[in-house]
């Protein structure tokens, strides 16, 4: 017998992959900055104050405050992991553990009951606490970058006496929840094993930081 896929859960398929691309991009680019930090860092010979490093760092940190709030951002134009999350929250019941077993096709079902036991509660739904509790979780990581965005970089702030200050470790902090929620949720609907979503990189990007490619003399 052919069984049709709730329509629900056919649209979380769709949007946790558009939220997976998103994600992957943020830490491919935290990863690149990082790497880049360690090798101007372990050059002696360059100047500690550089313009440069402060421009890439500028733009980092704007890039990256742009691109997690958009995963706390609820309009309704938008696919985002909150909204996306609040969508499974009010629609629980469709998320059985009976069909999460059903979709492990090469797999003894058992497994799949196994696996939705250990990620998303013992009963035949999956656990509404479990979805209120990563919503929280998300609120609260992506709080501070959530006001930095409105009052810093999307708008000027008119009220000088209000400071929002952001550091690059609660961004770092916010990108490893994402990056653990949607390995979660890509289990859940995609029954996919993520152990992590930095995308493999099949070359040397690094190369460009060993051929020097300035001539002074035509400077």
């Amino acid at each position: 017998m052919i069984v049709t896929m709730p329509p629900k859960i056919t649209q979380w398929k769709k949007e946790i992959e558009e939220i997976t691309n998103d994600i992957a991009d943020l830490i491919e680019n935290q990863h690149v900055f990082h790497r880049l930090g360690e090798i101007i860092k372990a050059n002696s010979k360059l100047s500690k104050d550089n313009f440069f490093w402060d421009h890439l760092q500028a733009n980092y940190g704007a890039a990256m405050v742009i691109g997690i709030a958009r995963q706390v951002d609820e309009k309704t134009v938008v696919i985002s992991l909150i909204r996306l999350l609040k969508d499974l929250e009010r629609n629980h019941k469709i998320i059985t553990k009976s069909w999460f077993a059903d979709q492990y096709k090469t797999l003894p079902r058992q497994i799949g009951e196994a696996h939705f036991v250990e990620h998303f509660g013992t009963g035949a739904e999956i656990d509404i606490s479990f979805v209120k509790k990563d919503i929280s979780d998300l609120l609260a990581v992506t709080k501070t970058i959530k006001e930095f965005r409105h009052t810093r970089i999307a708008h000027k702030n008119k009220d000088k006496t209000l400071k929002i200050d952001l550091s690059f470790q609660e961004v770092d902090d916010a990108l490893a929840l994402l990056e653990k929620l949607v390995i979660k949720y890509q289990l859940l609907l995609n029954q996919a094993g993520f152990s992590e979503l930095m995308p493999s990189i099949h070359y040397n990007w690094e190369e460009i930081f060993r051929i020097p490619w300035i001539n002074d003399s035509k400077m």
